[in-house]
């Protein structure tokens, strides 16, 4: 009988020492992994593949999504030379490289630690990879920089055995961002960037957010209404951290091994106590705090930064899968007409920073020669997606091509210029966000007489800032082949049917769950 997870982990200690049965197997030509020790492998980003069990998916920490151009090429290297010429862009941020076959494991870290990228904590039971903003320190509009306090955290907790033991994966955002655009609303920890008026001056500081979550139990954080200055925010995060560690009874069930659960069971006046008691500062009201709109937040685009005379570049990348060809050429151009400063966002999108406004035209012009047009359609800018079918083991559809498939045809069906938030989603765990989204499509299963095919459900209405809401399922089991028809007499009939000013949320709650249903009846008639 396979040991749990739990077991496993009690028994080695420190997760970190796979490293050294890593380095073993690859000096001994091939050798394959137990079990157990691809089970710890997670702890350096590496997930095995769904139908090669010799082959791994490593995924990059890449705190806050902060790139430069010689990492973007060694990187770009790495996935031409070994993983088949292309990588995937995270909603945290990051990369995943794919076809990582065993033997080729350590050189591949020594080449990303080389340049200072590491995947310690990128997997496993452990603090994830911290998402920010991705033009902090650029955006004329942010409270203030918070990357230097992104940094710190993130250093604190890389390869630390303190915290690399924790009931199960724990995802923190720190951003000073207006536009919230890091979603501080679906993290377990959010540091959430305000002002408030102090002794007669404005301080910027944090508003602290706990328990949020989405998997196959969605919640939004709740605030514990406190102000935290820049200096507390990494003691205040390992006093969480440390308190969530804690929680035996969360290691019971791996479905409830989440901080979101304990802010359930708890309630944040409880939590917010015994995070008191493990602090060496008073905890302060932060007061009322309003969040801004569901405005659409992506950075696509060419856009003025706070710095006199630059700009920088907002790149779509469709399904956000990216080539190797594609990231040189986006590290060329960062560093030929900028100073190769490049940002990954949390939309699986790129960013170039720092641009003379005289070398824009030319930066658009070498993206669209390797395919990676800015000026894009809504549905192309909206759509997001997990990995799927393709090498996920939960999935149960296939994502990244289907997903391609429905922005091609709505494109050249029902033009949409504003965005749409279409997430593609391969199981119910919603790695693609998808319970956020306009529209989510989330992988299932339907009968079509003998046989099983792969299908998706469908809903609609999901937004966060100000009125925050998740979406809900409104048709259920539609053939994967029919989806792109279902969603084109959708959109279509948004266009058709909206009031001036309309937004898709608000047109669907008009029409209504049978009203929309019916749209996405192949016949005209719900069911």
């Amino acid at each position: 009988m396979a040991a749990s997870a739990e077991e496993i982990k009690s028994q080695v200690g420190n997760p970190f020492l796979i490293r050294e049965k890593l380095e073993a197997a690859a000096q001994e030509g091939f050798t394959p992994l137990s079990e157990e020790d691809k089970f710890l492998a997670k702890w350096y980003g590496l997930y095995t593949h769904r139908n090669e069990p010799d082959h791994f998916m490593l995924r990059l920490k890449i705190p806050g999504g902060c790139l430069n151009s010689v990492q973007l090429k060694v990187i770009a290297k790495i996935v031409t030379d070994r993983n088949r010429d292309f990588a995937d862009i995270t909603t945290r941020q990051n990369f995943q490289l794919h076809w990582v076959q065993t033997q080729a494991i350590p050189e591949i870290l020594k080449q990303l630690e080389a340049v200072g990228i590491s995947t310690l904590g990128a997997c496993g039971d452990i603090l994830r990879n911290i998402v920010g903003c991705p033009v902090a320190g650029v955006d004329a509009r942010e409270y203030f920089d918070a990357t230097p306090i992104l940094q710190e955290a993130s250093r604190f907790f890389l390869g630390n055995p303190e915290f690399a033991n924790l009931p199960r994966k724990y995802k923190v955002a720190i951003a000073a961002c207006r536009d919230q655009c890091q979603q501080p609303e679906i993290h377990c920890v959010s540091f959430v960037g305000m002002e408030r008026q102090h002794e007669g001056a404005r301080e910027g500081g944090f508003d602290l957010r706990v328990g949020g979550g989405l998997s196959t139990k969605w919640y939004f954080g709740q605030r514990l209404n406190v102000f935290l200055r820049p200096e507390q925010v990494v003691s205040a995060l390992r006093g969480i951290t440390e308190i969530y560690r804690a929680a035996s009874e969360y290691r019971k069930a791996r479905s409830r091994a989440r901080l979101k659960f304990l802010i359930a069971d708890w309630g944040v006046e409880r939590f917010r106590r015994v995070l008191q008691e493990k602090l060496e500062f008073s905890l302060e009201e932060a007061g009322v705090f309003e969040d801004p709109p569901d405005n659409y937040k992506d950075h696509v685009g060419v856009h003025e930064q706070r710095q006199a005379g630059l700009f920088y570049i907002g790149v779509p990348v469709l399904i956000g899968r990216i080539t190797g060809g594609q990231m040189r050429k986006a590290a060329d151009l960062a560093e030929r007409y900028g100073d190769g400063t490049i940002r990954l966002t949390a939309r699986q999108n790129l960013l170039i920073l720092n641009l003379p406004k005289d070398r824009v035209a030319q930066v658009l012009e070498g993206l669209e020669a390797v395919d990676l047009k800015v000026n894009v359609s809504g549905v192309h800018r909206g759509v997001l997606t997990c990995t799927g079918i393709e090498f996920c083991k939960l999935a149960v559809t296939e994502t990244k091509a289907r997903a391609r498939e429905i922005v091609t045809h709505l494109e050249r069906r029902v033009p949409l210029e504003e965005p749409l938030r279409i997430h593609v989603t391969g199981c119910p765990n919603t790695c693609a966000q998808s319970p956020i989204a306009h529209i989510g499509l989330q992988g299932s299963k339907v009968k079509l007489g003998e046989q099983a095919v792969e299908s998706y459900d469908v809903a609609v209405g999901g937004q966060l800032g100000r009125d925050r809401s998740f979406n809900h399922f409104v048709l259920r089991k539609i053939p994967a082949t029919e989806v792109k028809f279902r969603l084109e007499n959708l959109i279509l009939g948004y266009k058709q049917g909206r009031k001036p000013g309309e937004s898709f949320n608000d047109f669907c709650k008009r029409t209504g769950d049978d009203g929309v249903a019916k749209l996405l009846s192949a016949d005209g008639e719900s069911s």
